[in-house]
This record gives structure tokens, sequence and C-alpha cells, in this order.
């Protein structure tokens, strides 16, 4: 592979940026998708390590890693609303691409009305970290190349042909909570069912939090390998904060923007995959005919075009797929996508303002719904159920940009020293039987737990 630097200009950026010529070179290296993650996971925390990655699966035309170390810049937003949303409008509008998260309850303080959202040291409103230069893998090309800014790539590229032993240990777990016992649960559920017969709610995300005390200290970077390898996804995520790590193996796009168009792909409707061929086309069919799971998709993907509606131009919102089945490593689930054509000038902020959080997580009516989950869910969500995207500005970053893209942040692990905690959940509607929504949630939960060595 070519090791000179040279110029490319994508589809994308000749009509973003028609007669533009960019100063920014790319650079092709020597280096895999393995060498890429096994570097910058494996960073230490000093470094601010990130790495997305759609992990080859190729699921709405996702095919990259990213990967960035040493930011030029960190925002760690402890205010939510309007004010937060604005300095964090304001942060990804300086230049270079920005990888950040945003935790459940910031999208709460963005509601019209009240809505229980907890500020925690740990888990900040917002985090946002901006890079001069990133690492790109292209799955589809088998290509590797340095993009940004040039006086970087030496470092960088040093950076990824360095060898680290990926092969850590984890420390015993030394418990295992859950905000809810198994009664608590199957109990919310009646709650919500109520809730619904009432008719305050049609459907209503509840999510039940792990917290996964260890003997010592857990290597983030082999949580992630052991998520890469056994549960690939298409929308992961490794992020190293300040003092928490984040390891994601999220499965659904929360929305992406490219030019004026943006692409919401909302998840809802799970089966477990079968253990031979013949049963995995049964739970298939099973999954794709059940009316539960279908209403349950439909009523989120009728939140999400009304969301979209509030700034997207008249009459450009489309639904492009609804209930189709989309097989994963150990879960079938139901994914549907629609997309619109934004307004002139519409920003980050008016996008998460009308978005965010995603109505897969909360349920429908959204605001109404929120409320409901803050009165019965016991914790603070945090990261789990929010966001975690990248913004990338095409003229700074040849032929990557410009895009945003985001995923929500299910099968979503936050680390910090011996402790690691996320939730799971799904979607209640009045014909839901409580059992089986807490054996469900459960499912969700197998393949974090065997990724930080619980059985």
């Amino acid at each position: 592979m070519r090791s000179e630097v040279y110029y490319a200009k994508s589809a994308i950026l000749k009509n973003a940026y028609a007669g533009v010529i960019s100063s920014n070179p790319m650079k092709a290296i020597r280096a895999t998708a393995a060498d890429v993650v096994n570097a910058f996971s494996s960073l230490a925390a000093e470094r601010r390590a990130a790495v997305l990655d759609s992990s080859g699966v190729g699921y709405l035309g996702s095919h990259l890693l990213i990967a960035a170390a040493d930011p030029v810049d960190v925002l760690e937003l402890k205010n939510g609303g309007q004010k937060g949303l604005a300095e964090l409008a304001d942060f990804v509008t300086r230049g270079g691409a920005t990888i950040f998260t945003l935790s459940y309850e910031f999208g709460a303080t963005l509601q019209p009305k009240p809505i229980p959202a907890v500020f925690t040291e740990n888990e900040p409103f917002a985090y946002a970290a901006r890079y001069d230069a990133l690492v790109v893998h292209d799955y589809s090309s088998g290509e590797t190349y340095l993009t940004g800014s040039e006086s970087r790539f030496e470092e960088l590229e040093s950076v990824v042909q360095t060898t680290v032993s990926s092969a850590n240990e984890l420390p015993e777990a030394r418990s295992v909570r859950s905000s809810f016992t198994k009664d608590e649960y199957v109990s919310a559920v009646e709650r919500i069912r109520e809730h619904i017969r009432s008719g305050d709610t049609y459907q209503a995300n509840l999510t039940q939090q792990f917290a996964i005390e260890f003997e010592a200290a857990v290597p983030p970077a082999e949580v992630f390998t052991r998520l890469r390898r056994e549960n690939p996804s298409a929308f992961a995520a490794f992020i190293q904060r300040s003092n928490t790590a984040v390891i994601s193996s999220s499965p659904e796009r929360f929305f992406r923007i490219e030019e004026d168009q943006i692409t919401v792909a909302p998840i809802k409707g799970t089966i477990r995959r079968g253990t031979t061929p013949d049963e995995d086309a049964a739970l298939r069919k099973s999954l794709a005919e059940s009316a539960k799971d279908r209403a349950e998709n439909t009523m989120i993907v009728d939140l999400l075009r009304n969301d979209l509606g509030r700034i997207c131009e008249f009459g450009s919102v489309a639904v492009d797929g609804l209930c189709a089945v989309e097989e994963h490593s150990t879960l079938f689930h139901l994914v549907s996508t629609v997309r619109g054509k934004l307004r002139p000038s519409t920003g980050l902020g008016e996008v998460l303002l009308s978005l965010f959080p995603s109505g897969s997580i909360t349920g429908a009516p959204k605001v109404r719904t929120m409320q409901i989950i803050g009165e019965i869910e016991p914790v603070a969500r945090g990261l789990s159920m929010g966001s975690i995207g990248i913004v990338v500005p095409g003229d700074e970053f040849e032929p990557l940009g410009p895009f945003i893209d985001s995923n929500v942040a299910i099968r979503t692990v936050t680390i910090e020293g011996s402790e690691a905690r996320f939730n799971v959940g799904g979607g209640v509607v009045i014909d839901s039987d409580p059992e089986s929504e807490y054996r469900e949630s459960l499912l969700k939960a197998k393949a974090l737990l065997h990724a930080l060595g619980v059985k």
C-alpha cells in the first residue's frame, strides 16, 4: 500500500465544497482494523483515546473504523437545558472532528415539561473531545489512512504500528447488583400497563441497571476487545474520558446527517437467535409476524416522523423501510428506517432539541412517557440510553466528511475503576407479558455480562 501523502475529494465533498481545494492531505498506511483497534484501545487514559467501529458488519452503510487520541480540546458539560445545548453546539463548530457522548439525563433537561434529570460527577450531561487528526480504516476497501492535520501523521502512524499486548485478565466480580429485583421489575411493567390503560402512554421503555463491582480495576480495552470479537456491532465504540471509559456494542443508529439529509433507524422488537439453521429461521419468522413487536416498532416510527417533522422540509419525511428483520450475533431485531430533508441552516443543536433522546428508548408520547420512566426507574440511566457520535467537517478531513453520525447508546458499559454499569430493557405495551419482558432484558444483558467475565 502506498505510504505517500496525496489529495482526494469524495462525492460528498464535491457537492458540499464545490470549487474549494483543500490543503489537508490524506496518507495511506499499512495497518489492519485489528492493528488500529488494538493500538488505540490500549492507549493510556491520559491520551483520551477514542474508537468508533462498524466492526465490518456493513449495516445501513456503515463501513468505517475511526480512531483518535490526544484531543486538542475537551468539554465536560455540567449544564443541562438550553444553556448546555448552546455550549455543546458552539464547541462542535470550532473545527476539528468531535467525538461525543450524551447522557439520557441531558435529553431530559431539553424537554418542554419537567422530567427528573440528575447530574453526577462520573457522568456529565455531555462529553465532547475535538481531534485534529484521525486514523480511518475502510472495511469495504481494506485500506487504512490518516486524515486531518499532517503534523500529526508521523506520530499516529507510529502509534498504529506499535504492537501492544491485548491479552489482559479480567478481575473477579465481587458483586452484581440490579436496580430492580425480578419481582420489582415485573411490578414496574404492571405499573406501566396501568398507565397505558389510563391513556398516559402507549408504550414505555423500561430498563434495569446492572452494577458490577470487581476485585480490582477493570481493563476497558479487554472488555472492548471481547465485545468486538463476540458481539460485533455496526455502531460500537470505545472512548476513554477523564475518569471513566465507555464501551459500546450498540447495533442501533440514532441519526446520520449527510449534506441536508437526515436518517434515523429505530430498533423495536427482539428475539433470540436459534442454535440450528431451522430454529433460526423459525425465530426470524416469529419476530417478523409478531403483532406486538410490529406495533412497538410502528409506534416509535410515528414518534420519530413527528420529531423529524419539526426540523425537516414539509413533505420530505418518508419511511424507507418498516419492520425489517435484522440479524445480529445473538439476537434478531426489527428495524425501521426514516429519512427527511433538513431545513436550511439547521444545526446540531436544533437536531438534538427535536430528537434527543431517541424515541426508541423512551416510548410514546415522548415527554409524558419520560416522566413515567422517571417515576418508576429508581436510578439515573447515565450514558445508557443516551448517544455516542461524531461530527466530521469535510474540509478538514478529506475524503471522510462532512457528516454527523451517532448511535443509541444501548448495550453500553461505563467503567470507572473497579465498577462497571449498564442498562438493559425493552418496550412495554398493553399486551406485554411482565415475565417475558424481564426475560428479554436479561437476554440483552447476556453479551455484556459475558464480556465482563460474569457468568
